[in-house]
């Protein structure tokens, strides 16, 4: 089946396209959209800029919608591009990288059946250990770009993730009970390589800290080797 990728530059929603790759479906796109609000209900907002990178590197075509504002409105704007764009590059389906967040799913599964589109979600509900240890094993390098929760503070950004931090959120999840994927917005990552990828991100930028909201901003971002170990440069702050 030919499909395009919902994708944030996260995790999940490339891990979500790889899978349905490694299963033999033919991907055609990455899609990103680009939210009216920072504080949108259904999409990302922030670094999104490194998403071209990501298609650049995967060899794939970027295409972008803009999100009205309004929790209604940027689904039904969404809805409508999303028609237009399937008829204009040819795909079938729209592969997303939800993994519990019942809102999400609901609304993307009525924006592509609005559409005359298909929606699948290959990470509903798959345990989240399992999920990021999966991660990790089939290659994918990332970072938690942005950290909004008790227990998440900006040490935690920056560096690629490793089975040591799986564990740490294990015990965060248990002691404050936050989504070990960040499905309930307590974190952001942003992914420097992966299997879809001929090269690595190289990325640059400062951290902006705060009291339960920290974010890594990226200023630039280079191509590098796939062999490369340092693939984030933290700028000392601004004053």
């Amino acid at each position: 089946m030919d499909f395009v990728a919902l994708i944030s530059g996260g995790k999940d929603s490339l891990f979500a396209a790889y899978h349905m790759v490694s299963q033999g479906w033919s991907l055609r796109a990455f899609l990103t959209v680009r939210p009216a609000e920072t504080d949108s209900f259904m999409f990302h907002t922030i670094n999104l800029e490194i998403v071209r990178y990501q298609a650049e590197v995967a060899g794939l075509p970027l295409l972008e919608l803009p999100a009205a504002a309004g929790k209604e409105a940027e689904v039904e704007g969404f809805t409508a591009g999303l028609a237009a764009l399937s008829k204009s590059h040819g795909f079938d389906a729209v592969v997303n990288g939800a993994v519990s967040s019942e809102y999400q799913r609901r609304r993307m599964d009525r924006a592509c059946s609005d559409s005359g589109l298909k929606s699948f979600s290959p990470l509903w509900h798959v345990d989240p250990v399992k999920l990021l240890n999966n991660y990790l094993g089939c290659g994918f390098k990332f970072i938690m770009s942005g950290v909004y929760a008790m227990g998440l503070d900006a040490s935690w950004l920056g560096h690629i993730i490793s089975t040591d931090d799986i564990e740490r959120l294990v015990r965060l999840n248990s002691r404050y009970g936050l989504s070990i994927v960040g499905e309930g917005g307590e974190y952001e990552s942003a992914v420097l390589d992966c299997p879809l990828f001929r090269n690595a991100l190289r990325l640059r930028g400062s951290v902006l800290a705060g009291l339960n909201r920290s974010e890594f901003r990226v200023s630039s971002v280079l191509l590098a080797p796939k062999s490369s170990d340092r693939l984030v440069t933290i700028e000392p702050p601004h004053f």
